[in-house]
Formats: structure tokens, sequence, C-alpha cells
């Protein structure tokens, strides 16, 4: 999720250069088949949230630097990670990358979270399959297949013909796609170079940049980033966190020499003030639903500073039936502590 410069031609590492799921092929998680079906309507979408969403509301001077972006909707290869954005240039021209693998989960995910918050079930079981993906070997799933989202938390196929889950999840959706699109545009905005050539300090302060160059524009359209979090989400239990690392110094020595930018308790800390605060204030008549969003976030940074929690969720992920994701309507966190007391 990095640019290397207008002028530079190599294609950025990706955010994670280790990890338990990036040795297994996520790609695997739809059919190749599927993909391509998709891949027509999802790369519409995705111009349609540039071309009509954020373009109108860019200054002359963001205009003039993305005047030239370019777009990428990549088919999945072996070992594609399934939350994979970034950017990179190509014969001088900055491009996105929006993999069609990733927009397709990730479109899957915020369905779910519209279904079973209008049939009043858990969200929790979201986490838990993002965390079977991290932490289960190919083999270990029935028929050697990982479960797509959907299938695997019981939703229905026509769960989209409920009007309401219907507006939630496109709204959910279009918000999450909007902030990853104008968060790879801010690396490009603001000439960020890559990793190999600049601190982990300053390119998580670049994160940082991006994010804000995002929430910014998104506060100019009115568009709140809750399928954000989301994303977010997703993203902290599908790749490595402190409760999968036995000690605090191994967790801390993966931070320093591995993990580029991880989803960090600082970088959530700094979009909740900013959202909840001066973001909030400005738009006055949604302050709530801006303050709700940055709470959200919060919840996450809370999840990051428990470590049993962390802990007890990779247990579940590990040695669980895959009847857990079933829709359910108790407390998923008590659920996962019985579990995790009956088989420590």
């Amino acid at each position: 999720m990095k640019f290397r410069g207008i002028f530079a031609a190599l294609i950025l590492k990706f955010l994670i250069l280790s990890g338990p799921a990036l040795a297994q092929d996520l790609g695997r998680i739809y059919n190749l088949s599927e993909l391509r079906k998709d891949k027509s309507r999802l790369e519409t979408a995705i111009r349609k949230i540039f071309d009509i969403g954020i373009k109108p509301s860019l200054t002359a001077n963001e205009k003039r630097a993305l005047d030239r972006v370019a777009f990428e909707f990549p088919l999945p290869k072996s070992d594609d990670y399934f939350l994979n954005f970034y950017a990179y240039a190509r014969d001088g021209r900055p491009v996105v990358v929006m993999p069609v693998l990733s927009l397709k989960i990730l479109e899957d995910l915020t369905t779910a979270y519209a279904w079973l918050y209008r049939n009043g079930y858990s969200l929790s079981t979201i986490d838990i399959y993002f965390t079977m993906l991290e932490h289960r070997s190919l083999q270990e799933f029935p028929n050697g297949q990982y479960p797509p989202l959907l299938e695997a938390l019981g939703v229905p196929r026509n769960a989209l013909k409920d009007p309401k889950v219907d507006k939630l999840s496109l709204s959910f959706r279009n918000e999450a796609f909007a902030f990853i699109l104008l968060h790879e545009l801010g690396h490009i905005f603001f000439k960020h170079r890559g990793y190999d050539e600049i601190t982990k300090s300053q390119a998580r302060a670049d994160e940082t940049q991006a994010d804000r160059f995002a929430l910014g524009i998104l506060e100019r359209t009115g568009t709140p980033p809750l399928g954000a979090v989301f994303f977010f989400q997703a993203q902290f239990y599908s790749l490595p966190h402190r409760g999968a690392f036995s000690s605090e110094d191994k967790w801390q020595d993966f931070l320093h020499e591995k993990a580029i930018h991880p989803l960090s308790e600082e970088r959530l800390k700094d979009m909740a003030r900013y959202i909840t605060g001066p973001l909030a204030d400005r738009r006055a008549n949604e302050k709530a639903l801006w303050r709700f969003i940055g709470r959200g976030l919060t919840k996450i940074i809370r999840i990051l500073q428990e470590v049993d929690l962390q802990k007890c969720m990779t247990l579940v992920a590990k040695k669980a039936p895959l009847e857990i994701l079933q829709p359910r309507r108790e407390i998923a966190k008590g659920t996962m502590e019985k579990y995790c007391a009956e088989h420590q």
C-alpha cells in the first residue's frame, strides 16, 4: 500500500513480508471462473467511484497530480494475499492495483456484515473466519478448499433480495472501496517512496498521511468510512498479531524486522482522533455518525491490547469445528472463552 514515486519503475513489496497466511494459496477461496465473471462488474464499480464519487471533489492541485493515474484489476496468482491493494509506476505513469480477489472478498465481507446485523446475529463469526484463514492450512478445510466467506458464515445466497440488506451492504462496500482507493491515491499524491528507500518509522508516517488524505476527501463528499472499519478488522485478524507470538520480545522482533506497516495501535488511534475530533466537528449534521465510526476504530484498538483474547481467538481458529462460524445470537466472545477454557 505504498507508492515508489512517479519516476520509479519497481513494484512495491507487499505490506507483510512473512507470516503463516502468506505461505498458503489464499487465491483459492473462489474459483477462477467465478472471479472472471465478477471482474468487469467490480472494475466498473471502482471506476464509477473514482470518476463520479471522487474526481469532482478533488482540488485543482490534486487533479493535476492524479490526472494520469491508471488502474489494474488482476486475477489472483499463486500465494496472493486476499487483501492486497497497492500502487506502483509503469513507464512513469502511476498505477493503482485493485485485485479482483481482494475486491470480491471485501464485497462478500460487507454483505456478511449487513445480513448478520439485520438479522440480529453475532458479528464475531466474521473475525473467527479470517483468523482461520491465517492459522489453518488448506488441507485442514473440507475437500482441501478454503470455504468462501458467505458460505462459511451461513449467509444465504439470496441475502441481497432483502432490500434493507442490499442497501446496507452496497453502502458498506462503496465506503470500503472508496477509502482504500483514496488511500492509494494519497501515496501517489504525496509521491511516497518505496519501503526499501526509507525507514520503517517513515513508512508508518506515510501510511498515516495517506489515511488523512483519504479521510479528508471522504469528508468533502460526505461519505462516512464505516465500511473501512470492517476492512481494518478483517486485516487485523488475517495477519500476524501479538496473540500469535509466544512472547512480547518475539512480537517486537517481528515488528522491527519484518512488518513494514502492520495495523498498529498508533495508526488506528490517529484515525480515531481525527474522525471523532476535527472531522466530526466539520460535519456537524452527521457528527454522531462520524463519532460512531471513530468508536468502531477504538474497538479494534482494544482488541489490539487484549492479548488473551487474541490467543483465545487463535486457539478457536486452529481447533474449533467449522460449525462455530454458523449464525449465532449469543455473544461470540463468551462462546470463545468457554471453548478456550475447555481446550487449553
